[in-house]
């Protein structure tokens, strides 16, 4: 099947689910939310991490070469065993080391990006876009992939922003999972 790129909209201006909505357009931490709402005990899994080519889409949105490989690190934010948020976060080659000397990124493993993102006034949030992704779209797939079951009618929604540490960038994306309770 043919992989397509999602359409992402502005999370202001898009028409959302009303029970995601208040998720979508939370300028917050998702960690921070999650680990609040969660009924049994937040974690994260570490499905990933290293170097591959990013998606055309992360690329496009990085303004970085489709051919160069980022560093890519996927994670399943769980409640207890379920999965509910699926998150893949690509930083360009030129801006690794920046962020690895700062953050130690590669050294993350179960624990929150989101946990450091939030607590360094040095890190900058850019706008939120949202996008429904449905099976054969890339990222759909790649939650697939990670052994999370969605059959091919369902429609998940996510969000994605840049972040950015002086001159360097990492673009975060969060797929929040189909068949949850999102209400709270």
């Amino acid at each position: 099947m043919m992989k397509s790129q999602a359409h992402w909209h502005p999370a202001a201006t898009a028409k959302l689910p009303n029970e995601l909505a208040g998720w979508l357009t939370d300028k917050g931490s998702l960690t921070l939310r999650l680990q609040q709402t969660s009924q049994q005990q937040f974690s994260v899994d570490l499905q990933q991490s290293g170097w591959q080519k990013p998606l055309t889409e992360e690329a496009l949105k990085l303004e970085q070469p489709l051919h160069e490989h980022v560093y890519c690190r996927e994670v399943i934010l769980r409640d207890g065993d379920e999965a509910r948020v699926f998150a893949r976060t690509i930083v360009p080659r030129v801006s690794y080391q920046a962020l690895q000397a700062h953050l130690h990124i590669h050294h993350l493993g179960n624990r929150s990006l989101g946990e450091i993102l939030f607590t360094d006034p040095a890190i900058k949030r850019g706008s939120l876009e949202v996008a429904s992704l449905r099976a054969g779209h890339s990222l759909f797939e790649l939650a697939k992939q990670s052994g999370i079951e969605m059959d091919d009618s369902a429609i998940m929604w996510a969000r994605r922003s840049c972040f950015y540490f002086a001159d360097n960038s990492l673009l975060v994306c969060e797929m929040f999972l189909p068949h949850q309770d999102w209400s709270k």
